[in-house]
């Protein structure tokens, strides 16, 4: 039985860097989507809003979180923007990647409508260490489901 999900809280609001119909017309957006590493970094210079980076460290100022990354299985393979966008994030805020919480199931959320974001959510795995706040890195937000479902997963670790 899955954890019920719970008010959001004073929850702060996700940060975009990017258009998304900006980011999916770079010439290099479907090999990033399809696990090559070189395409994601490339991706992640040029769509990577210096602002926003500023915003989220001012946000957490008084905190240091650890960045893991949405580590999408997609239907060409392991999307590796979410982990090459955490580890760029990591580097300029000088915080901490987990690159050892994983999303363990392919859910073929790129292009969804909202049903079937519902109807097939994320499941995670790996571990999470009590007392540290995280923070989840994404190449996307559609409706939040992946975010609800990672801090389920986190909050079931504490």
């Amino acid at each position: 039985m899955k954890p019920p999900r719970t008010p959001w809280g004073d929850f702060p609001n996700v940060l975009i860097h990017a258009q998304e119909s900006w980011v999916k017309q770079h010439p290099v957006y479907h090999a990033a989507k399809s696990g090559d590493g070189f395409a994601a970094i490339r991706l992640v210079n040029d769509t990577l809003n210096i602002q926003q980076v500023s915003a989220i460290g001012s946000l957490l100022a008084r905190h240091k979180p650890i960045l893991v990354s949405a580590h999408a299985y997609e239907r060409e393979g392991v999307n590796a923007i979410p982990e090459i966008f955490a580890e760029d994030m990591g580097n300029r805020l000088g915080w901490p990647v987990d690159s050892g919480v994983v999303q363990i199931n392919v859910v073929s959320h790129t292009g969804a409508d909202g049903f079937t974001r519902l109807a097939r959510q994320a499941e995670f795995d790996g571990p999470i260490q009590a007392g540290y706040e995280y923070v989840l890195v994404d190449d996307f937000v559609g409706m939040g489901g992946t975010l609800a479902t990672a801090r389920l997963y986190r909050n079931a670790w504490r």
